[in-house]
């Protein structure tokens, strides 16, 4: 149900991204007028996705409503939404209360690897088609979101960097992509199942390449390294205790989620797959929140 309506709307939302940012660089010393930009281009968006699934902009308002509660007679997609939104008030909480002590820490940061994870863990068990589509739509509105604090878009701009920039990891610039990195890492395996859309559709171990990789393995490296680490890796400023914590983290959640799956993994690979990641998180300097989920991902 919804299977082509879900396609389209992923089409026209990524267009209608690529467009909003494209005119809004180009109006970049003119920021008050990009709300304008926001304003028309969803509207257009509203209307192309109207015509393609041919219905009218009130039917189509409607589908979308149906789209988010599901079908009348299952409330696992109700739960499930209700889930995540309560993931999201307690971070925007969290948010709230980081902003107001004034600090963020590496524990503080990784808050929302959890959050994230227990979002995407809920939502491929329960309904994997409609998280996939909410993956393609949050990467959106992501970016948007860092298109609007960036730019420092008024009234948005002021809040969003109040409330974002003391998170400000050290891998990040000017631009705050860790959180668009952390989202990706996380649902990659999901956005590129190209049999999601089939009723017989099966999570394997490698959906859970994300949450394993950044979700537990990183954040418990960062958090073991940062507190307990005292044997550095040559060259940078991470520690094998650190590295250590992230294997066996790894392995653990992979070995017991591994039980859990019909079409199971071989243990070598769940083996070779957390030494890998473990050691490469060890070494790189940016872009772990992507790269780690990818190469287990693909090893997996």
């Amino acid at each position: 149900m919804f299977g082509d309506e879900y396609g389209s709307l992923v089409v026209v939302a990524t267009v209608s991204t690529a467009t909003i940012l494209a005119f809004s660089w180009i109006l970049r010393r003119h920021s008050i007028v990009i709300n304008a930009v926001f304003a028309v281009v969803i509207s257009i968006a509203i209307f192309a996705f109207s015509n393609l699934v041919n219905r009218s902009i009130f039917g189509t308002l409607e589908l979308l409503f149906q789209m988010v509660i599901g079908s009348t007679n299952s409330w696992n997609r109700v739960y499930m939404v209700a889930f995540w939104l309560a993931m999201v008030a307690i971070s925007v909480v969290f948010c709230v209360y980081v902003t107001s002590i004034g600090r963020s820490s590496t524990v503080h940061r990784k808050f929302f690897h959890l959050t994230v994870s227990l979002i995407y863990i809920s939502g491929i068990l329960l309904d994997p088609l409609f998280s996939w589509l909410c993956a393609w739509l949050w990467l959106c509105i992501f970016i948007l979101t860092e298109l609007l604090r960036y730019l420092n878009v008024p009234p948005w701009g002021a809040v969003l960097n109040e409330h974002l920039l003391i998170f400000k990891d050290s891998q990040d610039s000017e631009l705050l992509l860790t959180p668009i990195y952390l989202l990706v890492g996380i649902f990659l395996p999901l956005m590129l199942s190209g049999n999601v859309r089939d009723s017989d559709f099966e999570p394997k171990l490698a959906h859970f390449a994300g949450v394993a990789a950044v979700g537990v393995g990183d954040s418990m490296a960062a958090i073991v390294g940062s507190t307990w680490g005292e044997t550095k890796w040559p060259g940078n400023e991470k520690s094998l205790e650190g590295t250590l914590a992230m294997m066996f983290s790894m392995l653990t959640f992979l070995l017991i989620t591994n039980t859990f799956i019909h079409d199971a993994s071989s243990v070598v690979s769940i083996i070779s797959v957390s030494l890998i990641a473990s050691v490469l998180e060890a070494f790189l300097s940016a872009m772990d929140n992507f790269i780690l989920p990818f190469i287990t991902y693909l090893i997996l």
